[in-house]
Parts: structure tokens; sequence; C-alpha cells
């Protein structure tokens, strides 16, 4: 890429920039005065001018903030981010439909839906089709946008923010009477189709925190619903069985019952003195004082229990940070200010469950007690100590939850200690910590002096804490993780992003997902109930492209030549530090025309990590406010926190089992070891191979020296010349009947060395039925019953044929002999050719 470019702007309506930056779903922008970039003057500089320039940039690189006589601008954005740069242009998932439930084990996105789609959705559920409902289709987006502009902090009645925005859409449309009466029809229709209890959420600096209580709710108000039943029925159940024992008592036949009995006549007795008198009728066994007022004192308790009806169902501890009607006005929010919040909560926590230790004991005991198993003996003592570590999980998942509020820089501090002791405690009390993503929480003054302190990393050291780090700009994936953690009833640490304030247009959304994409903030959940392995407790859901160092998405430049050029660029931590105005000293802008052959693209430059890493100059391309393309120089102190970065990133994807160096080397050691048995198998295979091939070629050669014996026992080795057989094959020859023994000679031997046959034949056993004679003459040659060749009809023939099957034969088992018909055409050279195979 050159120094500047433009990027191009399609025809499009709604153009979606696929950049990862909402959470799998598309970022679009809407074209309305879309502004073309243009392409800057290059003026042409000299040799000296060149020298000065590099040298400018070297020293700024090194750390020389003198370097360069004026600092960039905060009008420099990423590249990857300038077409964001106008925030009414673009759709993103909030605001958010907050539903409520009943079931407790409802997901994120039951919970949580982005108001986008969900518009979309309800609009075509009574207006199917393009053109029914047209207007108020066509102005969702106008809709949605005056909801992100307008919506207050906190969750509010769906139908009251969208009948103030369908007011304010139809004064800003003006349309004439008919169309206006369609669109109101028609904007009643939406608000009819969403239910009362419905809530709108926008975008805001405590969005974690509204929908951790969104979650609570959902969770606590069905759970204690079904544990205030549970409740119901053991009172029901202990009076009853109160009742039955009064009526085993004398007390149960008053004086008055017994005038009653009597009627008219009532009246002239004392029914006093007859009570007395009379021997009542008593129960088989009356219940023991201790046990009665046993009865009694849990009995009163669970009706106190259910008597003070307790709407609380989060406790909010924090620093005074967070105010507003939907804290204050909130009978479910209980807030309180402390210095000391972590401690705060752990008196609070001890309080409740203290409280609640009385009613989950009656409730208990009435169990036993119904059961008529209650052993004085042995569950004295055990209620006597009963403290919430006795809870079970069904208890612990009833209790209000209690959220503690701080800061990355008060835990990363004189906080740790108190932190460390909460997550070691197993108490199930949740912990949010806000952070800035460019942030060192251990150098508030200066981010880059030392390496970063990981505070999800802090929490991953305490092995029975639930920790996770998320972003309120991925609502679902955060959703997701408070879920999880109040499942687990165990302490929990959540480190959150929220993003900061709308840079050069830019808003928080955008940059807290660019953090997302730059790793500054990475997502990752570990859960200790999930199990004992690693790969059970962690989870790395969320990041884009996890498997590569940084996430790279494409882009589209004009060169100066007007050419469109399609590349792709990584979005590293430097281009997310772009984005924070106090750290624009560490860029310095190349100038324009400027070229060098030391200029380094930066994610170039961090993957080497050579010794002359010193000669480079490594660079990011951002877009200024005219639109035009620039390379920033990157100086040193923040290429180190980019290696950082890198660094704990590939921390989080070992745990995660992603490039993991012990899981490379395994299946290295693995292959290794297949590989070696695959050789070894193969060698003895081939070893195997060679033995049976020999064994087989002893064999053959055994069976021809047998058939040779056959051949020379029926020959008459005295004669000058071979005996003429009348059999076609050695094998049907007869041994004379009378044979004479002589001594074999030097003559004899060389004689036998060399035996020519007269009559054709054919070494059957060597056949390797291969067809080529039988495609001679399947006449003359035939196939014998284990389909192997033989001579058939010699008259169906030619010598010729004789001569040419022997010459075909791969077995070499055809022998012609010598010829019958002499008048043959060709017959002399047929001999010559034929003399070959008359010989063994």
């Amino acid at each position: 890429m050159q120094s500047s470019a433009m990027m191009k702007a399609s025809d499009y309506s709604d153009y979606e920039f696929d950049l990862g930056f909402s959470n799998s779903k598309k970022t679009s922008v809407v074209k309305e005065n879309v502004e073309q970039i243009t392409i800057p003057y290059i003026p042409q500089t000299n040799q000296e001018i060149a020298d000065d320039t590099e040298h400018s940039l070297r020293r700024f690189h090194l750390g020389d903030p003198d370097a360069i006589s004026e600092a960039i601008t905060e009008n420099y954005v990423p590249a990857l981010l300038h077409a964001y740069r106008d925030t009414s242009k673009v759709r993103y998932d909030y605001p958010l439909f907050l539903y409520p439930t009943d079931n407790t084990e409802a997901k994120a996105e039951r919970l949580a839906r982005s108001a986008t789609p969900e518009l979309w959705k309800i609009v075509e559920s009574f207006a199917p089709g393009s053109e029914n409902a047209r207007i108020l289709k066509d102005n969702l987006p106008r809709l949605e946008r005056y909801l992100r502009e307008n919506l207050p902090e906190g969750p509010v009645s769906a139908i009251s923010a969208l009948s103030q925005a369908g007011q304010f859409l139809q004064q800003e449309l003006d349309l004439d009477a008919n169309n206006n009466d369609n669109f109101v029809a028609d904007f009643n229709k939406l608000l009819d189709a969403i239910q009362p209890e419905i809530q709108l959420l926008g975008y805001g600096r405590f969005t974690a925190i509204h929908l951790l209580n969104h979650a609570i709710c959902n969770r606590l108000i069905p759970r204690q619903a079904d544990f205030k039943s549970k409740v119901e029925k053991y009172i029901n159940a202990l009076k009853k069985l109160l009742e039955v024992e009064w009526g085993k008592s004398d007390e149960s036949i008053e004086p008055k019952m017994m005038r009653d009995s009597v009627g008219v006549a009532g009246n002239h007795f004392d029914p006093t003195a007859l009570s007395e008198v009379m021997t009542h009728s008593k129960g088989s066994v009356i219940m023991s004082p201790e046990r009665y007022e046993r009865v009694k004192n849990v009995l009163q308790t669970l009706e106190t229990y259910l008597q003070e009806n307790e709407h609380t169902l989060v406790r909010i501890i924090h620093l005074g940070r967070i105010s507003g009607d939907w804290v204050d006005e909130n009978i479910t929010i209980e807030a309180c200010i402390d210095p000391e919040p972590i401690q705060k909560a752990r008196e609070i926590f001890q309080q409740q469950a203290v409280k609640l230790a009385e009613v989950f004991k009656s409730v208990r005991i009435a169990q036993l007690e119904l059961d008529n198993v209650y052993d004085s003996s042995l569950h004295d003592p055990w209620f006597a100590n009963f403290t919430w570590e006795a809870f079970s999980k069904e208890e612990l998942l009833v209790l209000p939850a209690v959220i503690v509020l701080e800061s990355a820089d008060r835990v990363a501090k004189e906080r740790m200690p108190a932190l460390s002791r909460l997550l070691s405690s197993g108490q199930p009390i949740h912990v949010l910590v806000g952070v800035r993503a460019h942030n060192n929480p251990h150098s508030s003054n200066d981010e880059f002096l030392n390496y970063r302190f990981e505070l999800g990393y802090f929490g991953i050291c305490h092995r029975q804490a639930v920790v996770s780090q998320s972003s309120s700009a991925r609502h679902e994936h955060l959703l997701e993780q408070l879920l999880s953690a109040l499942d687990a009833t165990r302490t929990s640490l959540h480190i959150i992003n929220t993003g900061m304030q709308r840079v050069q247009g830019i808003n928080a959304w955008l940059v807290a997902g660019a953090a997302l994409e730059s790793r500054a903030n990475p997502f990752f959940h570990v859960n200790p109930e999930a199990g004992n392995a690693a790969s059970d407790r962690m989870t790395f859901a969320g990041n884009p492209q996890p498997e590569l160092d940084w996430a790279k998405h494409s882009f589209q430049y004009k060169d100066e030549n007007d050419v469109v050029i399609d590349t792709e660029l990584s979005f590293t931590f430097a281009d997310y530090a772009l984005l924070v105005p106090n750290l624009s000293g560490y860029f310095c802008a190349v100038p324009v025309g400027y070229d060098n052959e030391a200029l380094i693209d930066i994610e170039t430059y961090l993957s080497n990590s050579g010794w002359q890493d010193y000669k480079q100059l490594p660079f990011i391309w951002s877009v200024n406010e005219n639109g035009e393309l620039h390379k920033l120089i990157v100086s040193r102190p923040l290429i180190v926190a980019c290696r950082d970065r890198l660094n704990y990133w590939h921390t989080l994807q070992e745990l995660a089992g992603i490039n993991n160096k012990y899981v490379e080397i395994a299946v290295q050691e693995t292959k290794t070891e297949i590989q070696a048995e695959v050789e070894q198998k193969v060698a003895n295979l081939q070893s195997e191979q060679a033995l049976q091939l020999e064994q087989a070629r002893r064999d053959t050669a055994g069976e021809t020296m047998q058939k040779l014996s056959e051949v020379l026992l029926g020959m008459d080795l005295t004669a000058t010349t071979p005996i003429k057989k009348t059999v076609t094959t050695p094998t049907e020859a007869k041994i004379p009947e009378e044979t004479v023994e002589e001594p074999i000679t030097e003559e004899l031997v060389e004689e036998t060395e060399q035996v020519v046959f007269d009559d054709p034949w054919i070494d059957s056993d060597l056949c390797t039925s291969c067809n080529d004679c039988l495609n001679i003459n399947g006449m003359l040659f035939v196939y014998n019953d284990s389909k192997q060749a033989t001579l058939g009809d010699l008259s169906s023939g030619t010598y010729a044929q004789l001569v040419e099957g022997a010459e075909i034969c791969p077995a070499n088992c055809i022998h012609p002999g010598k010829p019958n018909n002499l008048n043959e055409a060709g017959i002399e050279e047929l001999i010559k050719r034929a003399e070959p195979f008359n010989k063994l």
C-alpha cells in the first residue's frame, strides 16, 4: 500500500462492514452522506530531506518525543474503523429487549435480544411481506436511532419508550392524512404485540449491572417462589400434626363442647364438673414436651419468614459511583455505599446467611419431624452448628445476590489482599470490576511503565472461584458468564470492559468492541464446577479468530492511480491505542510521499524477533478526518506493550488448548511413534514377503528339477540323438521297462545340460493363466481343470502359432518342438525362432 489512498464506497442502501465488531452479527452503516476519501497531494522530496525524516522517525520510535515538531491529533482513527465515525449511521446490538421468564435454566438469548432484529420480527408477525406496513418497516432504523440516542440509564418499559419514539417519528415524517393513519394503525399493532413486562435497555455506563440484575431477577424470583410454596406446605403439614396432638390432650374437650352436646337441657347441669370426672379417650402415643416445643418453634419460624415477604433480590455494595431512579426506585435492589465494599459485602452476606440459616434449618427439621425420624442425639449437634457452609445448592440458590462494584486500580493495589481472601472464601459473592482495556491497573499514571497486571489471570490463580472477562458490548457473552456464575454458587470475579466515551464519532460500544478485536480485553470464562480438567473449566468463546495472533479483516482502498485495491489488515493493540486520546503521543505521522525500506507494518514487525529489529520502523495504517490513509510510526514503549498483550493472549490460548506447545509436542511425538510403527510394520511385511518369495523360488526349483529328472529317466542317454517319444509332455512319458545302468561320465553331464525336445509340449504347472496363447488359437491351446494351459488339437493349428505362443508366453512354459509339416511357409525361419524354447 502507498502512504495514502481512498476507501471505496459502493452504491448501497445499508452497507454492511463485516469487521467482527458485533459478535458474529454484521454492523451496518447506512449510506446517508458517506463521504468519498480523497488522495492527498504528494510533494517531491530530495535525498537530504529524506535522510532528515528517517533520522527524526527513528529518534521518535526509540522514545524521543521531541524528535517531531508536532504530535498527531485525534483526527486519526485506525483504518478499519473509519467507516464508523458517524454513529448516527451505525446500527448495532443495542438497545436490547429484556424478557422475563419463569424458566430458571433459560439461556442468555432467551433473556435479552437486540432490538434491531426483534422489531423487524414483531412487525413481520402482523404485517408479513414487503408491502404491508411499508412506512413503518422503512423507518425502523430511524426508530432504533431515536431509542439509542434518548433511552435513559437503566431498563425502561418497552411500550412506554416505543410510544415516545413513535410520536417523534410521526412528527418527523409529517405524512399526509391517509399515510399517517396507516402508520399510526401499524404502530399501535406493534405496541399491542409487546408484553407489558418487557423492558428496553440502552448501552451506558452501568449496562453490565443492569444485565446482572436482570439475570438475578429471572433466576431468583421463580426459585424463591418455589421455595415459599415448599415452606407453605410444611406449615400446613406441621399445623395438622399439632392438631392431631392437641386431640390427644385433656384440654381438647372443653366444658362448652359438653354443654352444647346435651342440647336444650344443657343449662340444668355444670359441664365443668362433669368434664373433671369423665375419662377422656387419648391417642396411643403422646408427643414429648421437647418435641412439641421444637415443632412449635419451627412452625413459628416458617410463618414469620412468609409474613416478612422480603422483596430484596440484589444487594449492591459500591463506592458511591452509581445513582439514578433504577437504583433508588427499584424495590428489588438494595444499594449500600461503603469505602471498603469487599469487606462490607462479606458482612452483609454473613448477616443474611445467619438469618436464612434459621429458615433452612426449620425446613429440614420440619421434614424430619413429619417423617418422624428426628433423633436428638444425632440432629441436635448438627443443627446447633448449622451455618452457610452447610447450605445445600438449592438453599444457596435462593439467597439474595450480593454484588460488589470495585475499580481495577483499587483491587490491583491496596485492596488486593481483601479480594484474594474473598476469592478463597467460597462465599457466593459476585465482584464486578470495571477496566479500561488500555490501562495498567498497577501503573495508573504511566500505562506502559511496567508489564500489565492482568486481573483475570490473578483471579484464575484462585482455583475454586469463577472468573470471567467480558464486555458490555457483547451482551449475550456477558449474560452467559453471569448466568454461569449465578448457577455455580461460588465466589465470582468478573472483569468487564465498558469502553470509553465517543472518540472521533466512534461510540463507546464500538470502542469496547475494538478492545476485544485488538486482544486488549480478550474473553474467557473459568468455572471450577465444570470439571477438574482445564479443557472442561476454561471457555474461550467469543474471541474473534482465536487461532490467530491478531484478528484480520478485509480492507479496500484506491491508490494514487485511482485503482481499487483489496487487501487485508490486522487489528493490533496499537490500533486500539490510537482510539485513546491520551495515548496519541505514542504515534508519529509519516510525511506524505515519504517511503523507506525500513518502514514495516506492525503485524510483520511483531512476528519477528530478530536482533535486526532496531533497523526497522513499525507503523499502523490510519485514516484522518479528510478520509486520507496515512502511516503512523509506533514508538517503542507501545511496541513493548503490544508484545506484552500478545504474550498474555498466547497464555490464554494455551489454557484453552489453542496453539498449545505441549499439545503440539504431544501430537508430534504421537506422529513420530505412529510413523515408526508403520515403518516397522512395512519392514516386517517386506521381510516376510522376501522369505515367502525365497521359499517359492526354492519350491519352484525343486519342482523343475523333479520334472527334469522325470524327463531324463525317460530318455536313452546312450543315443547320439534324443529319443523320440509318442507322448505330448514329459510328464506323460513312460519309464522304459528295462534300463541299463551306466556310470555317469563328464560327457554325459554335458549332454544332459541341454535337453532338446522334438515333440511340442507345455509345462502347465508354470502357466500364469494370462490367456495370451488362447487368444492366438483357442483350439490349439486349451485350459485344463486347474485353468492352466495345455496343448489341445495339434491339427487345428500351425507351427507358426506354436512358435508365436512360445514367444509371447510370460512364463516361458510353451515348447514348440519340431514341425510336423515341413512344407509350411517360412518353415526354416520358424525352426530358428523355436530353437531357444526347445531346450532346458
